[in-house]
């Protein structure tokens, strides 16, 4: 299985309207941290984005870089990149937050 179909088998486990998956490699190009994106429980602010997750995990397993993965209602991939507070958190940590091609 390519990494391209884990992040998007990943994506689909996903309940929220925008299925989201984030996966997490340490410097050897391993995966070592899989997540998808957590709805807002009923109030703004409340959910939880896929790379956060990730990034939460980042020191613990040695990841150095982030994979975004977005699937639209048909199954295929969509455009992604991070929002500005994921991207300023990712850069304080050292690691590189890249999406799959569409």
């Amino acid at each position: 299985m390519t990494i391209t179909e884990i992040a998007v088998k990943k994506a689909k486990q996903s309940r929220c309207k925008y299925q989201i998956s984030a996966l997490g490699f340490n410097r050897n190009g391993d995966c070592v941290a899989k997540a998808t994106n957590l709805s807002r429980f009923m109030k703004r602010g409340g959910g939880v984005h896929a790379e956060m997750r990730v990034m939460a995990q980042a020191r613990s397993k040695g990841i150095v870089s982030i994979l975004l993965c977005r699937v639209g209602i048909n199954g295929g991939i969509k455009p992604i990149d991070p929002c500005e507070t994921c991207a300023k958190k990712a850069s304080e940590l050292g690691l590189k937050i890249t999406s799959v091609p569409d």
